[in-house]
């Protein structure tokens, strides 16, 4: 699995748990609808970490939190491509 699709897929979950909708983190973040379905169903090769902290912050979840998963449990095997 690649760094890009960790990172969606880890967003994806706290959506899940939380009970939120694309359009819930739009309205949330003021995030353009499209960059943030790009960014949950992996449309990128490369993830705009900027955006992703906004969506942390906005959601108060510290980025020791959010890469505290099993998706990131052994970084030196995920594909950096």
């Amino acid at each position: 699995m690649n760094i890009s699709k960790c990172v969606s897929t880890r967003l994806r979950e706290i959506l899940y748990e939380r009970n939120l909708s694309i359009g819930d983190l739009q309205d949330l973040t003021g995030q353009n609808k499209g960059t943030l379905t790009s960014l949950l169903y992996n449309k990128y090769n490369s993830v705009n970490l900027k955006t992703v902290f906004i969506i942390l912050q906005t959601l108060d979840i510290t980025v020791l939190e959010f890469f505290d998963s099993i998706l990131f449990a052994d970084l030196n095997k995920i594909n950096l491509d």
